[in-house]
């Protein structure tokens, strides 16, 4: 590229793409705090390794391939990798030691080469290691400093891309100004019912986790990155609440419910309609609930919640606020995100290199949503259709502009146009699919 080339060229342009390798996979994972896994083993009477052999066991067997894994401190590192690439899963290691978002670590380069290069040696070159995130959440004023740490990051020796997870207003601007290996943003849509913080009511929740996951999957397409997503399934109280016998939460009065538990078909909803946006990878928030209770809290005291938001008796939620119970068990949620992401799996190599396609293919009946994708690699073009009700199967009409027979990717089985030239689909509650026309 000549000078005057690269002085005209847009920001992204100014960074190299995604590895082949990172853009070429297609994670399926959760997040994990790593600070809620000793006291959980406690809990479960388990040695710690045997606790996290545990999950990981449970984990792969339910269809999930990667974790990120926060808060993870560098001595824990080689166990974790190690037990991951045993059992063929991605790890993202976001190290305790390197969060940059510590105002005493800013510009700290001698402390970060340090702990960077501890980290690395660790590792030990474990085929586990995916990315590392350098970052959680970091704001935009922080750009500038997170794109010299994750230029040093390489120069000390990592081998895999860095990453950051940020928040849904700074994802574009990371996208378009900084070279992490991947756009992966997080985007928690359903806040509890009256809360002015966010979208509040099921269908505003719907629209703004589908623009943000469009919006992350076209600021990545312009970056030349791979998109991923931190949807949500969890539940957070600000204020008292305990553990009931089902190991549930339940909020204790004076407390505020800040994020509600969305629905399994609302958890169904969040993994199909971000593949129709383009979206090529998942880290669930949250893995692990919290392992105790907070009953002796105080009741919440503020301005970020109205008064009338505090409860007066005690409220069960019917979720421990993670997609696991503290005994390990998963919740309903838990088993309707691994029954969609087997269902999404075989899926993978076609959606690996797919971006979301400009022009219109069709359209499809109330209360359904259609996205259109384009695999260049394959030539191929498809649609992902959603049923956006949420609790109730319903019968879509999808109306395609060329007049031909599609056949459902996720069965193979071959739909007939009807005579109204439509073609009818039956999706439970918040499922998709995957249509593509018969050529």
């Amino acid at each position: 590229m000549s000078i005057v080339a690269l002085l005209l060229a847009p920001p992204a342009l100014l960074y190299a793409a995604a590895p082949p390798g990172l853009a070429a996979t297609f994670p399926l994972g959760v997040y994990w705090p790593w600070e809620r896994t000793e006291g959980l083993a406690r809990r479960n009477g388990l040695e710690k390794w045997a606790f996290v052999e545990r999950c990981l066991d449970n984990l792969k067997a339910d269809g999930f391939d990667a974790v990120w894994a926060v808060n993870l401190g560098i001595t824990d590192l080689p166990g974790l990798a190690e037990r991951m690439a045993a059992r063929g899963m991605m790890l993202v290691p976001a190290l305790g030691e390197l969060h940059y978002n510590v105002d005493w670590r800013r510009n700290h380069w001698a402390y970060l080469e340090k702990e960077s290069k501890r980290a690395l040696k660790a590792a030990g070159g474990s085929s586990a290691i995916l990315a590392w995130a350098l970052c959680d959440e970091p704001r935009r004023d922080l750009l500038g400093e997170m794109e010299t740490f994750r230029r040093k990051f390489m120069e000390w020796g990592a081998k895999q891309p860095a990453v950051v997870v940020t928040m849904w207003p700074d994802s574009p601007t990371y996208a378009e100004q900084a070279g992490f290996g991947a756009v992966c943003t997080d985007v928690y849509p359903f806040f509890s019912t009256g809360n002015p913080n966010g979208p509040n009511t099921p269908a505003a929740s719907r629209s703004w986790y589908r623009r943000h996951a469009g919006i992350t999957a076209e600021s990545a397409r312009k970056a030349g990155r791979p998109p991923w997503i931190m949807p949500q399934c969890f539940v957070d109280v600000w204020g008292p609440w305990k553990y009931d016998d089902q190991l549930n939460a339940v909020m204790l009065p004076g407390a505020v419910l800040h994020w509600r538990q969305p629905t399994a078909g609302e958890c169904r909803w969040q993994v199909w309609s971000a593949v129709g946006a383009g979206v090529r990878g998942f880290f669930w928030y949250v893995y692990l609930p919290p392992p105790a209770d907070q009953s002796e809290a105080k009741p919440y005291q503020g301005t970020t919640f109205p008064p009338a938001m505090a409860v007066k008796q005690a409220m069960p939620l019917y979720a421990p606020g993670g997609m696991i119970r503290p005994d390990g068990k998963p919740t309903p949620e838990y088993l309707a995100i691994a029954e969609t992401l087997a269902a999404l799996k075989p899926l993978v190599p076609l959606l690996s290199g797919a971006l979301p396609a400009e022009r219109p293919i069709g359209g499809v009946s109330s209360p359904g949503w259609i996205g259109v994708l384009d695999n260049p690699a394959l030539n191929r073009t498809f649609v992902a259709v959603v049923n956006d009700d949420t609790d109730h199967e319903q019968t879509l009409k999808v109306r395609l502009l060329s007049p031909r027979d599609v056949r459902d990717l996720r069965s193979g089985q071959v739909l007939r146009r009807e005579a109204d030239d439509t073609v009818a689909v039956r999706l439970g509650p918040g499922d998709g699919m995957l249509l593509e026309e018969i050529r």
